[in-house]
């Protein structure tokens, strides 16, 4: 490949991702739909969306005469269907289908089988219906499906999902009655699939009984849980009747725990100190910030006064006579309150509530007057705020589109030229080595060339990923400590690398770990395992790819799919030319990028702070140091599945995984191999502390500055994030290059495994043709084909992402892994097993892993625990049900001839 036409081809890419990037001033951008058929406007309706078509359903509005006026209140039961067709949409109102009674201030919830419609009220009474609201669009029709009713009537809650529970938080029991501290779940899937009534009535609510509370199920940075907000709390018997709240509670569903947290800030109510948002359309947004629009509060809510008239009018007209005067009285407090009630106006301020730091930023105000007592529903693509209230008994039939505009960041030219550089000396390591690639042992294993430490560092760098270096300290900010424990595992399968694995890989001389699969067994072996292990590598190629990519064009403001396309390209390129030694020199390159960026970010957050000290004080005081979670539990992380999970995990990886194992065999011998062994495990626990450390200077940094944050945010962006647009001109650029690199540095790692496992133990062994050259040109294309192949995989997952990726390779980890180590434990440690018996154990291993996977709750870290033994029980038992002619097994196992 001429390196010219190469170095031209990424500086044209890389220019046009350096051009115009600037930061938005303004959140939301704010249009309106077509209006809701009713012209009087809707509020309290039933608000959903289902099959792509937003569904308003009941509602109330003021017919003939304004409220002030003493007009009467309408309940009703039409149903409006909005469809979206393309950039258009479509009003359906079918006349013919309404909903069972005329209905209004229930709760409303999106779910795959349609909109779920809970309780709410008419002027007969408050209801318990619960229905689903279907919409076909094939057929153009809607339907509804009864569900069971909830065990007491409720109107004007609040409620929302956490998984597959549905969750109702106070309202009224009875007209006009006093709001009540309930609190009920909803098992929605068991539900919807089996039709069992499952509605539970939990312990009450601990915060104040209210109505129209704000209820949004989001995750805290650790599991999903339930924040309350706000509400009304009322009872007609008191002297006030009404007392405005501004509290927020968390319920962690998992834990069965209420938790107080920071309460809404002051939005210049009259009558409360705090802020109040009751009623107010809200939705959850990103990995940790729920959004609220307006809601019943701010300057011009006057309802402590409207209130406080109310009783002197109720005073005054039950004196036992009524003379002049106190007809004046009267007639002069209602004008008084027709003028509140015409003037009251609520708050237009957008707030955005970080669950992780449990922080509140003001992200603008609508232009318009705010919509209470309606819903806030991502449809299409955008936010839809449908009908609602604009003032006291004034209804709205618009339909506010919201978005978010995209985030535009500026990182600099310094930054970009910092960047470019670096992803171009690359590109020259891999032209620099590929003059030494005279055979397949240079290309494979570098010719034995490979000093101990960069072997050691070249280990760390494939195990290490941008996944470690971008989600972990992610998990730190958005969790604890508790993970840092899987580092200490290391260390234990050192040891037992160097004594029990690496002297079979020396002593036989094997380009390919799964050689010796075949010596110890027979080829079917080789071939299961070798074909295990270059289907995981495909997988994991398209996720070390796709998460930095992710975060990078989240903060840098680049197509993920160009981003994508340039670590692919450049990856496939420095790894074609240059084999085994430019993978593990732009490997050391990048370990050191990655700790001085690390130093880096701690040194400025701990200047910005100014005390090092109150950042420990402020992470103990909110948990973020906590490492060990000593609960007995399947299901939830916990400490101790989380260190046997981790040494299990990587157990299979370092003695299985031929990127790790082919570092083994480039040093000169095998006294060289196992220094860089312990290296690798011996700096993984510095490398840790910075990496958590790093997390937890980041969660009190965005704690005191949560403007900082971006509304919407993966947690996963939050280091780029902060590299991108608070580290210094050229260190953010040298930083980012390092994450690049090290996605680049695990997609070279799988494409350069997968190549030499295809060339040696597919061609090499089954064509009698093969040759050394033919060998060599085969495994560049081979690379060239596989680095491809990688690079679509990874822009499949950004069109399917998956919520959290270093979860989700863990468990992929957890599926493809377990079973080789399995046979690997077999092979090396049970002298009777044979390949049949082995066969028999990996497949159910597997079968037991995929069962676990998708019919428990059990947690990713338990599955290598339980898929390993059971290929090693398995197969020892099946070896003895189904012998096999003996081999000799002499200086293939542990296990020394009897004499």
């Amino acid at each position: 490949m001429n390196l010219f036409k190469s170095l031209t081809f990424v500086l044209f890419c890389l220019f046009f991702i350096t051009i115009g990037h600037t930061q938005n001033e303004n959140l939301f951008t704010i249009s309106n739909e077509k209006d809701i058929p009713n012209t009087l406007g809707l509020n309290g309706a039933f608000i959903g969306v289902h099959n792509n078509a937003l569904i308003i359903a009941g509602g109330t509005n003021f017919p003939k005469v304004p409220v002030w006026e003493g007009g009467k209140k309408k309940w009703h039961d039409a149903i409006y269907i909005l469809e979206k067709q393309g950039d258009s949409s479509t009003w359906h109102h079918p006349t013919e289908i309404k909903l069972p009674k005329p209905l209004a201030n229930g709760v409303s919830i999106n779910t795959s089988k349609g909109v779920l419609c809970i309780g709410g009220d008419n002027e007969n009474g408050i209801f318990n219906d619960v229905f689903l609201l279907k919409w076909d669009s094939a057929k153009k029709t809607i339907t509804i499906e009864n569900l069971p009713s909830t065990p007491i009537p409720l109107s004007n809650m609040g409620g929302d999902r956490v998984g597959d529970l549905v969750y109702l938080i106070g309202g009224q029991q009875k007209k006009g009655g006093k709001s009540t501290s309930s609190f009920l779940s909803f098992n929605l899937t068991a539900s919807l699939s089996r039709k069992i009534h499952t509605w539970e009535q939990l312990p009450d609510f601990p915060g104040k009984d209210r109505i129209q509370p704000i209820v949004v199920g989001q995750s805290n940075g650790h599991q999903d849980c339930l924040y309350v907000f706000s509400g009304l709390s009322y009872n007609p018997n008191t002297s006030t009747s009404y007392e405005m709240l501004s509290d927020v509670y968390e319920f962690d569903p998992h834990k069965i725990k209420w938790t107080k947290k920071n309460p809404i800030p002051s939005n210049n109510t009259p009558g409360i100190s705090g802020g109040y948002l009751a009623a107010a359309p809200a939705l959850k947004k990103g990995d940790s910030h729920i959004l609220i629009f307006g809601g019943a509060g701010g300057e011009k809510q006057h309802l402590s006064k409207r209130v406080g008239i109310a009783k002197k009018l109720e005073t005054l007209k039950n004196q036992p006579v009524i003379n002049d005067s106190i007809k004046a009285e009267i007639h002069k407090l209602e004008l008084q309150s027709k003028t509140l009630l015409k003037t009251t106006s609520f708050s237009k301020t957008i707030w955005a509530y970080h669950t992780i730091t449990d922080t509140w930023t003001s992200e603008g105000t609508l232009k318009e007057a705010s919509q209470v007592v309606t819903k806030a529903v991502e449809w299409g693509g955008h936010i839809a705020i449908p009908g609602g209230e604009i003032s006291p008994g004034v209804r709205t039939n618009k339909i506010k589109i919201l978005n978010l505009k995209p985030y535009e960041a500026n990182f600099g030219l310094i930054n970009y030229i910092t960047l470019i550089v670096y992803l171009l000396l690359m590109v020259f390591m891999g032209w620099y080595f590929s003059r030494r690639n005279k055979s397949t042992n240079d290309y494979f294993l570098g010719g034995g060339r490979i000093p101990w430490w960069a072997a050691g560092l070249s280990i760390y760098a494939t195990m290490l990923s941008a996944i470690t270096y971008l989600s972990q300290p992610a998990l730190a900010y958005a969790f604890d400590w508790q993970a840092y424990l899987g580092y200490f595992s290391i260390l234990l399968i050192a040891p037992l690398v160097i004594v029990f694995y690496l002297p079979f890989f020396r002593k036989l001389k094997l380009t390919t770990a799964y050689e010796y699969l075949e010596k110890r067994f027979n080829i079917t072996i080789r071939l299961f395992s070798s074909i295990s292990f270059t289907l995981f590598q495909l997988v994991r190629m398209g996720i070390v790819v796709y998460l930095p990519a992710l975060a990078l064009s989240t903060v840098m403001g680049l197509d993920i799919y160009l981003a994508i396309v340039i670590m692919g390209i450049l990856a496939v390129m420095y790894t074609y030319m240059g084999g085994i030694e430019a993978v593990i020199w732009t490997d050391v390159i990048q370990v050191i990028v990655l700790i001085l960026g690390l130093i880096a970010g701690l040194v400025f957050i701990g200047i910005e702070i100014g005390d090092v000290g109150y950042i420990f004080d402020t992470a103990m005081a909110d948990s973020k140091l906590q490492m060990f979670d000593l609960r007995f539990s399947f299901t939830e992380v916990v400490t101790w599945s989380l260190f046997l999970g981790s040494f299990a995990l990587n157990f299979a990886s370092y003695t299985t995984d031929q990127a790790v194992i082919q570092r083994y065999m480039t040093t000169s011998n095998e006294k060289e191999a196992r220094k860089s062994i312990w290296l690798n495990g011996i700096i993984a626990i510095p490398f840790g502390i910075l990496i958590f450390t790093m997390g937890t200077f980041l969660y009190v940094y965005f704690k005191e500055h949560p403007e900082f944050l971006t509304v919407g945010m993966q947690n996963d962006s939050v280091f780029p994030l902060f590299i991108t647009n608070h580290l210094p001109p050229g260190i953010a650029g040298l930083v980012i290059a390092g994450i690049f690199s090290a996605s680049m540095s695990s997609l070279d790692s799988s494409m350069h495994s997968v190549s030499t496992v295809v060339t040696v133990d597919y061609y090499q062994r089954f064509y009698k043709t093969y040759t050394d050259k033919k060998g060599l040109k085969l495994a560049k294309w081979i690379t060239l084909g596989v680095g491809i192949l990688g690079t679509i995989i990874a822009c499949l997952m950004a069109a399917f992402p998956v919520t959290s990726i270093f979860f989700f390779f863990q468990e992929i980890i957890g599926l493809f892994g377990s079973a080789i180590a399995g046979i690997f434990l077999l092979g090396i440690f049970v002298k009777k097993a044979n390949w049949k018996g082995t066969l028999v154990g990996a497949i159910s291993s597997i079968v037991v892993l995929v069962f676990i996977k998708y019919t428990t709750d059990i947690n990713f870290y338990i599955y290598p625990l339980i898929a390993i033994p059971t290929c090693v029980g398995v197969g020892y038992v099946f070896s003895f049900i189904i012998p096999v002619k003996s081999k000799d097994v002499e200086g293939l196992v542990y296990f020394k001839k009897q004499h």
